[in-house]
């Protein structure tokens, strides 16, 4: 898909840490294509608590919401030094009429965030933290992990505070129990990288912590 739109796309935009791309509410006017960089996708809750829903790199896109007219339902936020060039709106739409097949991957794309976004969502009001971390870590595995001889490693650099975001928890939390983990040869860090050895293994300790706390 993302090459059906390279010709459409403006100049590349630069972003540096910690600038929004797209705010929580806002209606944008275009659909993002990541570059270079991490953007983190959050969503402020009611509560005043906010959580991160999507972590994207190289080759994601962002903003769809924009083909329906609608307010962004997360904020879009570079985690570090961003690249991201913005597909125009009006052009974007002649493409979808001409390519039905292009239309049908974006909607995909839109109900696969959305499952995403809600599962989130849930995650951060239900199960214990152990479990959640755990299912966070399998899911950015199976999105942003690298294959080696030595496990998975996750392309994205995140951070304790990330994670935390991302399932409701604090930092500190996530410190302790990122240390349980890692007692147990589940995950290890190498330099800003997380390495998962066995992403199956972490997946049924995932699964024995929910059922135990059923």
């Amino acid at each position: 898909m993302e090459a059906r739109f390279v010709d459409l796309a403006s100049p590349a935009r630069r972003f540096a840490h910690g600038q929004a791309l797209v705010r929580q509410g806002q209606v944008p006017d275009c659909l993002f294509l990541v570059r270079a960089g991490v953007v983190r996708l959050a969503a402020a809750l009611p509560s005043g608590h906010e959580v991160v829903v999507g972590m994207l790199g190289s080759g994601d896109v962002f903003g769809e919401c924009a083909l329906l007219g609608d307010p962004s339902p997360v904020e879009a936020r570079a985690a570090g030094p961003v690249q991201v060039e913005a597909l125009p709106l009006t052009a974007l739409q002649a493409v979808l009429e001409r390519n039905p097949g292009t239309a049908t991957e974006l909607l995909r794309l839109l109900a696969s965030r959305l499952h995403r976004t809600t599962g989130a969502l849930e995650e951060a009001l239900a199960q214990d933290v152990p479990t959640r971390l755990c299912r966070t870590l399998c899911e950015l595995a199976g999105r942003h992990g690298v294959r080696d001889g030595r496990g998975v490693r996750l392309a994205l650099p995140i951070t304790q505070e990330d994670l935390g975001r991302m399932i409701g928890a604090s930092r500190e939390t996530v410190n302790r129990t990122l240390a349980t983990l890692m007692a147990r040869n589940l995950i290890r860090t190498e330099g800003r990288r997380y390495v998962i050895p066995d992403v199956d293994a972490l997946a049924r300790a995932s699964d024995r912590e929910a059922t135990k706390n059923a």
